[in-house]
């Protein structure tokens, strides 16, 4: 942007308010360029009514000033001068926030938009936008739209696209739903921890800490603050990048921080224009009140969490030995926990006073951070003095060889990966691939045609598994069993099931699963895994019903009084 530039545009301003003083019109081109990144041509408008220029005028000027309408199919046929322009794209993100300027509170938006909205996957060009007037309504994430009358802007070499308030927004596909606008009134913490975008909470200080990490660029170190806040709805921590002076305990209030996630957990981020202050309030849970609301139960762990809170039954202890990848003898404690909601693997760093002699034993846990491992979401414990052995057990010793909580399968499909669960279904297909195995003896993947994808051809592991998909009527899962399962489900070892599929061929021992299991209820036990792929049980039991599917068929249309 040239002095010639602005020159150009103080000039019109003052063809239409003559008695305005030239500086001060040039101060507020410059002001908008350096506060909101906006070149004279996207301000002129904003620039005219502030030196009080009726709006015909105003739009009189603009027609002049600007331009006629470009309409483009692709971001490479837009230069860095181009304003009025007609686009179709694609809304990636669209996040609100509240900024103050000259002490009037403005909606801002900005996110991420893609041309060529209708073309093949993959060939579309992504684009940062701001939103300077309020189109959350039409902007939904998912929406295809016209942007008519938007302007491009480039700022260090990089183009975007400015969305003004006198931009014309038009929804040609629907998306997910509506964005919420920012405001600066606070929510709570759990509905906070819904959202993307900027946020404003009020909480209890539950944890400090301090620390010191690396840049990424090598550039040198960064002192940051990490912690936790909580209210009655729940906790969430956060990670300060600007000062912070705040003690534990004190009830602050925390304006304009934006929720990130870490793996599958929100935590709020507080940079230079978030606005943390002492909050009043003299009705807010205390400190104690809220240690027990913010505990977690084991069903609740996502990965990703931290300073994290769990009262659990320690079940099974196991010290172990390791060479890591410094060449450095290592030693790490671990086991299993579990509560009445659930169970999960935890993981300790340093000795902690647990005698795996002495099992069950109860444990408070606090400040733990938690991490998926093999796909389920367990604690990890740094120091020992984390871990508090409970004189006064919270509830009477569960038998954990007894112990699965019955979840829906609906709600395990459409929730986080658990373990120790229970859920009933309907068998209604066996794999084909259901049987004896090969895996790599490197990274026990089942090889295809004798080799592995990462190792090669190898001398194939001989396994078994059983692989189905249970349906409830509503929702269905793919249904794994590993070798030891298949084993007690089939009554059968390894060596006879080759034995039989020798014998007879593999299609038909799969056909006879076929014949046992469709159509029938069963009743699995084990872990369920949820990720972008969908969900897997890996069914430590199987249970099937005695019931042959006609004799239930038969009992469903009597219930319901249904003639054949």
């Amino acid at each position: 942007m040239t002095a010639d530039e602005i020159d150009d545009y103080v000039k019109r301003v003052l063809e239409q308010a003559k008695d305005a003083d030239p500086e001060k019109v040039r101060e507020e081109f410059e002001k908008y360029l350096k506060d909101f990144l906006l070149p004279p041509k996207d301000s002129f408008r904003s620039v005219l009514r502030r030196f009080e220029v009726s709006e015909e005028k105003v739009q009189s000027a603009a027609r002049t000033a600007y331009k006629e309408t470009k309409k483009v199919d692709r971001f490479a046929e837009l230069g860095s001068e181009d304003s009025n322009v007609t686009i179709d794209v694609k809304v990636v993100t669209y996040v609100s926030r509240i900024q103050t300027v000259r002490g009037e509170e403005k909606q801002i938006a900005f996110g991420w938009i893609e041309d060529a909205p209708y073309g093949e996957s993959g060939q579309s060009e992504r684009w940062d936008f701001k939103d300077w007037g309020e189109h959350a309504e039409n902007m939904a994430p998912g929406s295809v739209v016209r942007m008519e009358g938007v302007s491009v802007n480039e700022w260090k070499g990089k183009k975007s696209i400015n969305i003004n308030r006198s931009s014309r927004i038009v929804v040609l596909e629907e998306g997910g739903p509506a964005v919420s606008l920012a405001t600066s009134d606070p929510i709570t913490i759990e509905e906070a921890g819904k959202r993307d975008g900027f946020v404003t909470v009020v909480g209890r200080l539950m944890a400090v800490n301090a620390q010191t990490i690396s840049k990424k660029d090598g550039s040198g170190d960064l002192d940051i603050i990490k912690g936790k806040v909580a209210d009655s709805s729940g906790a969430i921590g956060f990670v300060s990048w600007s000062e912070f002076d705040h003690e534990v305990g004190t009830l602050i209030r925390i304006e304009g921080a934006s929720i990130r996630r870490f793996r599958d957990t929100p935590e709020l981020n507080i940079g230079d224009r978030t606005k943390v202050e002492v909050f009043h309030d003299s009705n807010f849970a205390d400190t104690n009140e809220l240690e027990g609301a913010s505990r977690l139960d084991i069903s609740k762990l996502t990965d990703g969490s931290r300073d994290v809170s769990v009262v659990a039954q320690v079940i099974e202890w196991k010290e172990r030995n390791f060479t890591n990848s410094d060449g450095e003898e290592k030693t790490l404690w671990g086991g299993e926990i579990i509560d009445p909601t659930g169970r999960c693997r935890m993981t300790a760093w340093n000795k902690l006073p647990i005698d795996a002699e002495k099992l069950p034993v109860f444990v408070s846990v606090s400040g733990a951070r938690v991490r998926s491992w093999q796909g389920t979401p367990d604690i990890t414990i740094d120091q020992a003095d984390q871990v508090e052995i409970l004189g006064s057990p919270p509830w009477d010793a569960i038998d954990a060889s007894d112990h699965w909580v019955k979840h829906e399968l609906g709600a395990l499909v459409n929730g986080g990966s658990v373990n120790g669960v229970e859920t009933e279904g309907c068998i209604v297909s066996v794999r084909a691939d259901s049987g004896i195995i090969h895996r790599c003896p490197e990274c026990r993947r089942v090889l295809r045609d004798h080799a592995c994808n990462d190792h090669g051809a190898v001398e194939g592991v001989k396994d078994m598994r059983l692989r189905m998909v249970i349906d409830d009527g509503a929702q269905s899962a793919s249904i794994l069993l590993n070798g030891v399962s298949t084993e007690a489900y089939l009554g059968k070892d390894i060596d006879q099931v080759t034995s039989q599929i020798d014998d007879f061929g593999a299609e038909t021992f799969v056909d006879g699963l076929r014949a046992d299991l469709l159509g029938r209820s069963v009743t699995a036990r084990g872990r369920c895994l949820v990720d972008e792929q969908g969900a897997m049980f890996l069914a430590e039991e199987l249970e099937v019903s005695s019931t042959a599917p006609a004799d239930q068929a038969k009992a469903v249309r009597a219930k319901w009084g249904v003639a054949v």
